[in-house]
């Protein structure tokens, strides 16, 4: 468990130093790697007091690593935020200040805990300013921060699995053991994303049905939607041309089917993701069962139904918008392709 802890304390400073890489204001990398070290040495006092024992209950609590996989996952969905530096790395300075109070025990704990602030601050102004030698192009930096991220969100997501995966005592079938480890790892693997992944769908379905009631109040006041006026105007602000037109309808009747994937989308997800997350759910409940928890088994039941209901809500909340979308748009079409031919015909007969 250790090595998965030091591993990911070493993906969150390179990601944090690539985060500062990025930034094109050099006052703001100081002053970021001044206040990482001044938490560092004012946490010294609260370290010190903490017993190793105490500090490794934290590696072996189970609640607690699954709500820092949470936090890593939403750390991850916030980097694309220009300034955002991430906060993990306020956790893993802390951590690595509490091994060295436990290692350096002939030092003073004041002088340890500034020396810590001081590496660390020293070491995220080097590794930012190398990144930036090593990797000039700030597309490359982005990708390895990429992946970075990526690497962080699986090493959490892996570490929550050392306590909540049950076996059978006894296989008689060696591989067959391993095989059904592997395959209920990677099951509890992604519990976490597919219920956040479930969480965002359901305030992006909510989003998209109230758009969708703003077009709708719209097409009740102007008799058409709002990509039909573009269009129209789009015809009459050129000379009148059936190639014309006909390539206007075209792209129109894209663009009308990319403002409906977002809808058609939820429909197919939706369900899809409150599947996962029950189908998931429902072994450790058996687990509960099996065992006499009760209570273990009542709380993964409630994540049952609650991924259940919520990806059929966001499945019907697709699949409204979605038909009330595509009967828009469709009326619209022809109604763009009648008012061209009209407008070809006037100009004809004019000429």
């Amino acid at each position: 468990m250790e090595i998965v802890v030091d591993t990911l304390i070493l993906l969150v400073i390179l990601q944090t130093a690539l985060r500062l890489s990025q930034w094109s204001d050099k006052r703001l990398w100081l002053a970021y790697c001044i206040a990482i070290g001044a938490a560092v040495w004012l946490a010294t006092d609260y370290a010190a007091g903490l017993s190793k024992p105490q500090a490794e209950g934290w590696l072996h609590d189970t609640e607690m690593l699954q709500n820092l996989a949470v936090v890593c996952i939403l750390d991850a969905l916030l980097c694309h935020f220009r300034f955002y530096p991430g906060l993990l790395i306020l956790p893993a300075a802390f951590y690595v200040l509490c091994q060295m109070l436990f290692t350096m025990t002939g030092v003073g704990f004041q002088t340890t805990g500034l020396l810590v602030a001081v590496t660390l601050a020293a070491a995220l102004l080097i590794l930012s300013k190398g990144m930036t030698w090593l990797l000039p192009q700030k597309s490359d930096r982005n990708i390895l921060h990429t992946i970075i991220t990526i690497l962080i969100c699986l090493t959490c997501l892996v570490a929550t699995q050392q306590t909540v995966m049950v076996y059978p005592a006894t296989h008689q079938n060696i591989i067959m053991e391993y095989i059904s480890k592997a395959l209920f790892g990677i099951a509890n693997i992604l519990l976490i994303p597919d219920v956040i992944m479930l969480i965002l769908f359901f305030i992006r379905s909510l989003i998209l049905l109230a758009t969708t009631s703003m077009q709708y109040a719209n097409r009740r006041r102007d008799g058409h939607g709002s990509l039909y006026a573009k269009y129209r105007d789009l015809l009459y602000g050129q000379e009148p041309s059936e190639a014309y037109a006909d390539y206007l309808a075209a792209q129109m009747e894209a663009e009308a089917a990319k403002d409906v994937n977002l809808s058609r989308l939820l429909t197919k997800l939706g369900p899809v993701l409150g599947l996962i997350g029950t189908l998931i759910s429902m072994s450790p409940a058996l687990v509960g069962l099996s065992t006499g928890d009760i209570s273990g088994m009542a709380y993964n039941m409630q994540v049952v139904f609650s991924a259940t209901v919520v990806g059929l809500v966001i499945s019907v909340i697709g699949l409204f918008t979605q038909q009330l979308k595509s009967r828009w748009h469709q009326q619209d079409i022809s109604r763009l392709e009648y008012v061209s031919s009209l407008y070809i015909e006037k100009h004809e007969k004019e000429a």
